[in-house]
């Protein structure tokens, strides 16, 4: 039996995103015969590795920066007239905007099958002054959601906090392990980095925001590096300019010349970093199920993160990481010397995180789930 061809749009923030973190799902659905077409903001460079994955990119006016009435009904017009002019057989929308405005306009336009996938709640929800606003996106959630055929969330928190306030029903749901991880590429590489004592090196990967715990991590670097000068600390990531919570350029210009910190800038390929590294550290306040973690797990590399939502799903605590309470650079700084006094536990922790990850994150399973969605109620060909 195979299934039949369809053609199913994904939307997401932007193409980075689409890229990043839908790849593996692209690249199986072009090689199960189907039309996919990618949408998200434009502008990030990334549109060209979509369309070398065979699928066509349609740039759309999505406004990173917040709630702007104005920007948010230019996007869900031009939403409507793409999906009525065009008809997907399935609409899969990812990231708060393109669920919210998409799933809307895709009844509306009546796509004949509306998938979401929540992947996390952003920053509207870890900013203590934005109240209001939290108010106004779980209205919104509420009746966009209603609108969708499934909805996916990527970690238990965000599933319980959607079902328990009645923005979902359960029977149009299920958990996804995050985004998965692809691990036949990213792979243990022992022998670029044997375990060092005389110079470990705390890796934090992340788009380079206040929320993701960028200032903790540096507050815990001048501590550890008070005590031990040897110590290495990288950011490696990118400065996402159209969100509110961006670091400003002044503070890792200045982190890194003062031998503090040092900002790598961004990689399309992460694996030699990440390998080069002893530990991978990422203190955010709160996550969908962070990429970045289950990439360094993937690799064996030990992780520090925070007991917050998404992130200690990636860690089982004192097995293949260290779990620290949120926005405490302190409780991060001796975990981070911990590591360093342990050589043999970082190594232990790395072949547990390396299980972890192939028992419970492999992108193959996140896939299939997907699919098997894709194809509920649909006929299959002979």
């Amino acid at each position: 039996m195979r299934r039949i061809r369809q053609k199913i749009f994904l939307v997401s923030r932007c193409a980075w995103t689409l890229y990043n973190f839908r790849s593996g799902l692209m690249r199986k659905l072009v090689e199960t015969g189907n039309q996919v077409v990618g949408g998200g903001a434009a502008g990030d460079g990334f549109e060209p590795k979509i369309e070398a994955l065979g699928v066509k990119f349609n740039a759309l006016p999505v406004d990173k920066k917040g709630i702007n009435p104005r920007a948010d009904v230019k996007l869900f017009v031009t939403l409507y007239r793409w999906y009525k002019q065009e008809q997907p057989d399935i609409v899969h929308h990812f990231t708060i905007k393109p669920v919210i405005y998409g799933s809307v306009a895709a009844r509306m336009a009546r796509i004949q099958k509306i998938v979401n996938t929540v992947t996390g709640l952003g920053y509207v929800f870890t900013d203590e002054k934005t109240t209001w606003l939290r108010h106004l996106v779980v209205r919104l959630y509420r009746i966009s959601l209603n609108c969708a055929d499934f909805t996916f969330f990527q970690n238990p928190d965000d599933y319980d906090f959607f079902l328990s306030r009645g923005l979902v029903k359960k029977s149009g749901t299920a958990l996804l392990p995050g985004s998965g991880v692809d691990c036949e590429h990213f792979l243990p590489l022992p022998g670029l980095n044997p375990l060092k004592e005389s110079q470990p090196t705390f890796l934090m990967v992340s788009r380079l925001l206040k929320d993701k715990g960028v200032y903790e991590f540096v507050e815990a670097a001048c501590r550890v590096k008070a005590r031990h000068p040897e110590a290495r600390f990288q950011l490696l990531g990118r400065r996402d300019v159209r969100n509110p919570n961006v670091v400003p350029e002044n503070d890792l210009i200045n982190w890194d010349n003062e031998g503090l910190v040092s900002w790598l800038g961004e990689f399309s390929d992460v694996r030699p970093i990440i390998a080069e590294s002893d530990v991978v550290v990422l203190p955010s306040y709160r996550e969908g199920t962070p990429r970045a973690l289950l990439e360094a797990a993937a690799m064996a590399k030990p992780i520090i993160t925070t007991d917050a939502v998404g992130c200690r799903e990636v860690v089982d605590d004192k097995i293949n990481g260290l779990l620290v309470p949120v926005k405490d650079s302190s409780s991060l700084a001796q975990a981070m010397e911990q590591m360093i006094r342990d050589p043999e536990m970082r190594k232990r922790m790395g072949k547990a995180g390396r299980k972890k990850v192939e028992r419970e994150f492999d992108e193959k399973m996140v896939i299939k789930k997907i699919l098997d969605t894709y194809d509920n109620g649909n006929e299959y060909l002979p």
